[in-house]
């Protein structure tokens, strides 16, 4: 009898039920937003637009790097005979590059949401609704490229290992590229 009763309580323990409702946990989620997202707002589309992005950050930086460079020559010529090109002075050079790279983005993301070397690949940063950047948003994109460049170039090579293949300076501005 007292066998019996063990696997009747058993039984009734096998036999309850806990119920866990997610909704109160996890949101539902909308699948009629994402069918009407624009397609630039999808991973796969930004995948594709990779190697554009970087040739254009490629011809941005050779822009820049043209333009600092006659900097560099008409600064060297100025300088005394018996100088030397030592770290500080590098150093100074580097700093200045970097400044010049961050004012360029940054001025051309407030003035057309574009740079020359996106522009020759006909691509605009836009907002996630299509939209041309406004000054604050293309104000955080520059400061984003110039945390992008600094180290390294990392923010940008970023992209290529981002699930979003997003740049710093998309993460930074929740911009994207069209």
């Amino acid at each position: 009898a007292k066998g019996r009763a063990r696997i009747g309580a058993v039984m009734e323990r096998k036999t309850r039920r806990t119920i866990i409702d997610i909704s109160q946990y996890q949101p539902e989620l909308d699948f009629e937003e994402a069918e009407l997202s624009p397609p630039f707002t999808f991973p796969e589309y930004q995948r594709g637009l990779l190697r554009d992005r970087f040739t254009a950050d490629a011809m941005d930086l050779l822009v820049v790097a043209a333009v600092y460079l006659l900097f560099v020559v008409a600064t060297y010529m100025q300088m005394p005979v018996d100088s030397l090109m030592d770290r500080r002075i590098l150093g100074v050079y580097l700093a200045g590059f970097l400044v010049l790279v961050g004012v360029y983005y940054l001025l051309f993301m407030l003035s057309a949401s574009q740079t020359p070397g996106m522009k020759a690949r006909q691509l605009v940063a836009v907002s996630r609704e299509g939209a041309l950047l406004d000054t604050r948003n293309a104000s955080l994109r520059g400061f984003g490229y110039f945390v992008s460049i600094v180290p390294l170039m990392l923010g940008f090579l970023w992209a290529a290992i981002d699930p979003d293949h997003l740049t710093w300076a998309d993460r930074k501005s929740t911009r994207l590229n069209s």
